[in-house]
């Protein structure tokens, strides 16, 4: 009997070690050894087991260190600080803790019980957001982003630079238009060439939920072409109002949305004269006639109004086509999760599981 209880006793500190540990957050972590693997070290995926080359890459699970394949690693996971796994030899290659990590199948369902919580205090969603009203980026924003914040950085000095400050006096968004929109899209867009000009930009785009209250912003890139008599180069600040709820739902839409095709846009009344209109519900199309209206939907309003304000130099006439599209790879490195624009526009799921 004695010996039997020696023997379970001496083989339980080995099973507990053979097993998987136990961190603060109580999930599970891998029963392998946790440890950055290099390059160098393997030729094989480490979960399908094929052989890596110059088309199939090497990917690290920022959770326990293993290479894997680019299909074997679409999961992305938030993840503590102190878990993520970096290169040992390359220090200068920061990992940003705001934003979901790579990781592997079985990574991804042992973090995932943490993932709610984890978006919920760390992502970059919740952190502080700052703006610099006296810095010369508010006069000057940057045509294409990487990062959400940045684009809600930038929607914010193109706010105030239509509304609070006026870019011409007298010129400013009717207030009764922003009051009564069902949405609204910041694009900045850049555009330079010599007969054949190209356009690129990037935004967000938020929309009125029932209650009143607005939505979690959705980023946005635009892109199109033109050709004419035309050469120069300038960047400008967009902002949409959207109208109807139709305008909205072709946001929520997957693929690209042609501007004026698919979506009307008509250039918005400006000023306090138009301001009076709104709220009298007096516009229509004599109103706006000379705005260049591309679309006057039911009840003479147009599904969106276009304000514009641009630096730089182009001269001639053209004739352009742009296309608006989702960033969903933006949203996610936002959000902490792969999330929709109809989910985000729709007031859904921005912190939950």
């Amino acid at each position: 009997m004695m010996a039997s209880e020696d023997l379970s006793a001496n083989n339980k500190p080995a099973a507990m070690a053979a097993g998987p540990e136990v961190d603060l957050f109580e999930k599970k972590t891998p029963s392998t050894t946790i440890r950055w693997i290099s390059d160098g070290e393997v030729s094989l995926c480490k979960s399908c087991g094929l052989l890596f080359d110059w088309v199939r890459r090497k990917h690290h699970c920022r959770y326990c260190g293993q290479l894997f394949c680019d299909d074997c690693t679409r999961h992305r996971s938030m993840i503590r600080e102190d878990k993520i796994l970096t290169s040992p030899n390359k220090k200068y290659l920061s990992v940003n803790a705001f934003n979901p990590q790579r990781v592997c199948e079985p990574c991804h369902h042992i973090l995932l019980p943490d993932q709610a919580i984890l978006r919920e205090t760390a992502s970059n969603a919740v952190q502080p957001n700052s703006i610099n009203e006296a810095g010369s980026k508010r006069f000057l924003n940057s045509p294409y982003s990487f990062t959400l914040r940045e684009e809600v950085r930038k929607a914010a000095y193109s706010i105030k630079n239509f509304m609070l400050d006026g870019v011409i006096k007298d010129q400013s968004i009717p207030l009764p238009l922003l009051t009564n929109a069902q949405g609204i899209a910041f694009l900045t867009v850049l555009k330079v060439g010599f007969v054949v000009t190209g356009r690129l930009g990037t935004g967000l785009v938020l929309s009125k939920l029932p209650d009143g209250s607005w939505s979690a912003p959705s980023a946005i890139a635009t892109a199109g072409i033109g050709w004419g008599a035309q050469i120069g180069g300038e960047v400008t600040d967009f902002v949409i109002i959207l109208n109807t709820r139709g305008a909205v739902d072709t946001f929520c839409a997957q693929g690209q949305v042609n501007l004026g095709a698919e979506l009307g846009v008509a250039a918005g009344p400006v000023g306090r004269v138009a301001a009076g209109a709104v709220e009298a519900g007096q516009m229509n199309m004599s109103y706006i006639s000379n705005g260049n209206v591309l679309f006057v939907g039911p009840g003479g309003v147009a599904p969106c109004y276009s304000y514009s304000h641009s630096k730089g130099l182009f001269i001639g006439i053209s004739l352009e086509g742009s296309v608006v599209m989702a960033r969903p790879d933006v949203n996610r490195e936002f959000y902490g999760k792969d999330i929709t624009a109809a989910e985000l526009l729709g007031g859904r799921g921005m912190m939950g599981t």
